[in-house]
C-alpha cells in the first residue's frame, strides 16, 4: 500500500488547510486511499491489511476488556462468540491480556480457518536476549492456551516502552519474531505501542514490520501524532495499518480494563470516533474490545454502516478534540 497523498495533504498544517478550503465542498478524501474488499457475507466491508494482502473486516475485534476482566468463561466466551458469529475475522489477543487467550481458545475450534488471529508478546527487559527469551516464553504459552499450531500475526507489544536499538538489536525481539516467522509459527510481524511515537519509525524502516497497530482517534491526533509521524511512514512501506484506542481507552484506566467501565469518548461520540479511525488513509481495520455481548453487537451495527467522514466533519470532530486531549493529558506514557 502506497502512500499516495496529494502534497497540499502533507504534513499538518497543510492537511488542515486543505481541509478548510475544500470542507464545503468535496467529499471526504480520507477512505479514499483504502484498499477496498467489497463485503463479507455478514455485510461487514472488507480492506486488505497492506502487504499482507488478507482481506480482513473493518472493525477487528479486542479481547482485553473481557480478558482482563476476568468475568469467568460462562460470560466471557460469549462475548467473542457473538463478535464472530456477527461476522468479524480479525481478532486480536496478547498474552498479557490475563484470560484472553483462555476464552478465545473455546471458539477457535470451530473458527479457526475463518479469521486472522494476532497475538502479541512484550519485551519487559532491557537486554535484547533477555526479552526475547522472555517473548519466546511467552509466544509458547500463548499458543498452548489458543490450542492453536500458529497465529498469523505476531507483535512486538508496546514498543514505544523500549529503544528502538534494544528492539532491532542481534538476538533480540526482531530476531525472536523473524525466527517465528521463518519457522511458520507466524504468518506476519507487527509492532504496537501508544507512546514514545518517533521509536516507531526506526523499527518500520527496517523493513522487517508487516503490520503497525497504534493508538488513533480524534482527540489523540492532538496528542500522539501517530496520524502525522508515523502513519506516513507506514504507508511508504506497504504496511498494514490497524487503529486502537478507537475510543479513547478506559476512563478510568487507561493502560488497562480490569474493570468494566466506560470509556474515554462521551457515548454520543463513539459511532463518530469509529468511523473517523477506520477512514485514516491507510487504516484496514479499527480494533475495538467490548465487554458485554450488547456491545460487540452495536459495534458491529455501527462497522455496518460505515461511511467516510466529509472533510468538514472531520474538521469538527478534531477542533472538538482539542479540549479533550488538553483534559485527558498523555495518560498512554510520553509523547516524545
Amino acid at each position: 500500500m502506497k502512500d499516495n497523498l496529494p502534497p497540499a495533504f502533507l504534513g499538518r498544517r497543510a492537511f488542515l488547510r486543505g481541509m478548510g478550503a475544500l470542507a464545503l465542498t468535496a467529499p471526504s478524501l480520507l477512505a479514499d486511499l483504502n484498499p477496498d474488499a467489497g463485503k463479507n457475507s455478514a455485510g461487514i466491508p472488507l480492506r486488505v491489511l497492506g502487504r499482507t494482502k488478507e482481506k480482513i473486516t473493518i472493525l477487528g475485534l479486542g479481547t482485553a476488556p473481557v480478558g482482563m476482566s476476568k468475568p469467568g468463561r460462562a460470560a466471557g466466551v460469549p462475548v467473542f462468540r457473538a463478535a464472530l458469529e456477527a461476522g468479524i475475522n480479525y481478532v486480536d489477543t496478547a498474552h498479557n491480556y490475563d484470560d484472553a487467550e483462555d476464552y478465545l481458545s473455546e471458539v477457535l475450534l470451530e473458527y479457526r480457518d475463518k479469521i486472522f488471529l494476532t497475538t502479541k508478546a512484550l519485551p519487559h527487559s532491557d537486554d535484547p536476549r533477555e526479552a526475547a527469551r522472555e517473548m519466546q516464553t511467552q509466544f509458547e504459552d500463548s499458543l498452548r492456551r489458543l490450542k492453536t499450531s500458529h497465529v498469523d500475526l505476531l507483535h512486538i507489544h508496546s514498543i514505544g516502552d523500549k529503544p528502538p536499538a534494544m528492539i532491532l538489536a542481534p538476538g533480540g525481539p526482531m530476531d525472536f519474531v523473524k525466527k517465528m516467522k521463518a519457522q511458520g509459527l507466524t504468518r506476519f510481524i507487527g509492532v504496537t505501542g501508544h507512546n514514545h511515537v518517533p521509536r516507531f519509525a526506526e523499527l518500520i524502516n527496517s523493513g522487517e514490520v508487516d503490520v503497525v497497530m497504534v493508538t488513533l482517534n480524534f482527540a489523540d491526533y492532538h496528542q500522539y501524532h501517530f496520524e502525522e509521524e508515523i502513519l506516513p511512514v507506514a504507508r511508504r512501506h506497504g504496511c498494514g495499518i490497524l487503529a486502537m484506542k478507537v475510543y479513547g481507552g478506559h476512563s478510568q484506566a487507561p493502560g488497562g480494563y480490569a474493570r468494566q467501565g466506560p470509556s474515554m469518548m462521551p457515548v454520543h461520540f463513539l459511532e463518530q470516533s469509529m468511523h473517523y479511525s477506520m477512514g485514516i488513509p491507510g487504516v484496514s481495520a479499527a480494533v475495538i474490545g467490548p465487554y458485554t455481548v450488547a456491545e460487540a453487537k452495536q459495534n458491529v451495527a455501527w462497522a455496518k454502516r460505515y461511511t467516510s467522514l466529509s472533510l468538514e466533519e472531520t474538521a469538527r470532530l478534531r477542533e472538538q478534540g482539542k479540549s479533550w486531549a488538553a483534559a485527558w493529558g498523555p495518560r498512554f506514557g510520553p509523547v516524545a
